[in-house]
């Protein structure tokens, strides 16, 4: 009776991931935007990472975890490093808000959260987008669709505000 149990339920689990239907994005460096397919003769690689993934509901690209020298909450650091900006204030999520100008959400937008910050590499429509995201659970960095709503969007590509 449990090994007939056990089949039926792994059957479940299996059917249901099966049935999940993936995405698949690719970053298009003419518009800076991730969609099924770039147009013809458009190259898909910048200076940064390429990234091509399947995306399903749950689907994540890891791009690592804690870079050296950061702090253990790392999102601002780790991020601050990617954008080669070198100010340990930007260590902490929330100074993000407070140092940079405030923008409307976009590709290459910093989003900001009370305790966390994250770079928007595209949008993906009804207040998501796909981020960036380092720390984002668990040790590691993602880039993977979460909400911005709500959220602070500010330009880190603008000149950091002085000492307040």
């Amino acid at each position: 009776m449990r090994l007939f149990a056990l089949i039926a339920f792994a059957c479940l689990v299996f059917t249901g991931v099966a049935q999940a239907a993936p995405q698949t994005l690719t970053y298009c460096a003419s518009d800076e935007t991730y969609r099924q397919a770039c147009g013809q003769g458009e190259t898909r690689t910048t200076g940064r990472q390429r990234v091509s993934k399947s995306y399903a509901e749950g689907d994540v690209t890891i791009i690592g975890g804690r870079p050296s020298g950061c702090p253990h909450r790392y999102c601002g650091c780790g991020l601050a490093r990617y954008l080669g900006l070198n100010d340990a204030r930007l260590n902490l999520a929330w100074n993000w808000a407070r140092l940079f100008p405030k923008a409307h959400a976009g590709p290459g937008m910093a989003v900001v959260w009370r305790h966390h910050v994250a770079l928007i590499e595209s949008m993906t429509g009804d207040g998501e987008a796909l981020l960036r995201d380092y720390n984002s659970g668990k040790g590691l960095s993602r880039i993977h669709v979460r909400s911005i709503r709500g959220a602070v969007v500010v330009n880190p590509r603008s000149r950091l505000a002085s000492n307040d």
